[in-house]
């Protein structure tokens, strides 16, 4: 019976051993294999390119239209006639709606007798005051009528015939359409790089992330201040809005604000910077040496080089995976990543 559990032991024994062998193995042959890949990227070298480098901004904000308005009878009443419904494209000045009107009209053809007898036979205060009951009574019969004060759509009709409608309260509200815009928030620290005429892209997500393209059309006047942050809001001409955009719809807006053409430029990794001073790792008869360099417009995943490198060379010393991984990013998504950098090298 001893022997027995004496067997046991021991076989549990051996199992142990030759597991925890194989475990320290396997831990060894991870390692060599995480030592072989970070040699092999040490050693991979990419010759300088030649490109387009540009700087943007990234905001976000709402669509809103040319102009809006909610128009009113300036006086209550019964109205008579609605000639708009919704949607429908008004031109400008075209009647959209009126109220009964005999009591204006008769007070306008009262003015129109007293301003003739006046003419012919009184005083020049008479005439004046004759002159200016007409006019009273002319706006007051204008006042029944509503008309598009510019051509656009019919967004909404809040009234029907027969109903009453109250003085100043809104009975049909009017878009002009013709142009879109992007009304959106830029932060002050931002503010100096943006300038009207700017190109921009807006990315609509109810258009199924569709990208429209802009330009900066007029800069606000006066910051303000929100949750501790202060914006300025920037506006935003939408060139090529499509019919299925609609006003109050959510927008993401790029703006680019600095392009280099054509320029040398390297990944913001293989820049390493020395106080004021930055270095590149290149090539040079198989040996890595560092070069002084100077740097200038980055977008946060590469950085132009105005001078110390030539384009045959070869560059050393980052993370090539990571470089093409952020480089394949679509525009304006470094800003989804909360504006990182790669590599510790700034703007």
């Amino acid at each position: 019976m001893k022997t027995k559990k004496h067997l046991i032991v021991i076989l549990v024994v051996v199992a142990l051993i030759a597991v925890g062998g194989y475990y320290v193995r396997q831990r060894r042959s991870a390692r060599r294999q995480i030592q072989q890949v970070i040699a092999d990227v040490a050693q991979m070298a990419m010759r300088v390119p030649r490109g387009d480098i540009s700087r943007q901004i990234e905001a976000s904000g709402t669509i809103s239209g040319a102009r809006q308005a909610d128009l009113a009878f300036a006086s209550s009443g019964r109205v008579q006639r609605v000639y708009v419904q919704l949607g429908d494209y008004v031109e400008e000045g075209q009647v959209l709606a009126q109220m009964e009107s005999a009591q204006q009209e008769l007070a306008l053809l009262k003015a129109q007798n007293a301003y003739e007898l006046a003419k012919i036979s009184g005083t020049p205060n008479a005439l004046r005051e004759a002159e200016l009951d007409l006019k009273v009574a002319q706006a007051n019969l204008d006042n029944t009528t509503i008309r598009a004060p510019f051509a656009g759509v019919v967004t909404a009709v809040n009234i029907e015939e027969g109903e009453h409608a109250s003085a100043n309260s809104s009975v049909i509200s009017l878009l002009d359409n013709s142009v879109f815009y992007a009304d959106i928030l830029v932060d002050e620290l931002d503010m100096h790089l943006i300038r009207v005429g700017q190109e921009a892209l807006i990315q609509v997500d109810a258009l199924g992330g569709r990208r429209l393209r802009g330009t900066v059309s007029q800069v606000g006047m006066i910051a303000q201040s929100s949750g501790g942050i202060t914006t300025v809001p920037v506006t935003v001409r939408i060139d090529d809005g499509p019919a299925e955009l609609r006003v109050g719809y959510s927008a993401s807006v790029i703006i680019e604000v600095e392009k280099a053409e054509n320029v040398l430029k390297v990944p913001v990794e293989a820049v390493v910077r020395q106080g004021n001073r930055s270095f590149v790792t290149v090539l040079r008869d198989g040996e890595r040496v560092p070069v002084e360099v100077v740097t200038g417009l980055t977008d946060g995943i590469e950085v132009e080089i105005v001078s110390g490198l030539e384009p045959t060379d070869e560059i050393v010393g980052f993370n090539f995976a990571l470089y093409d991984r952020t480089r394949s990013l679509p525009s304006g998504a470094m800003g989804a990543l909360g504006g990182i950098r790669i590599g510790g090298f700034g703007r």
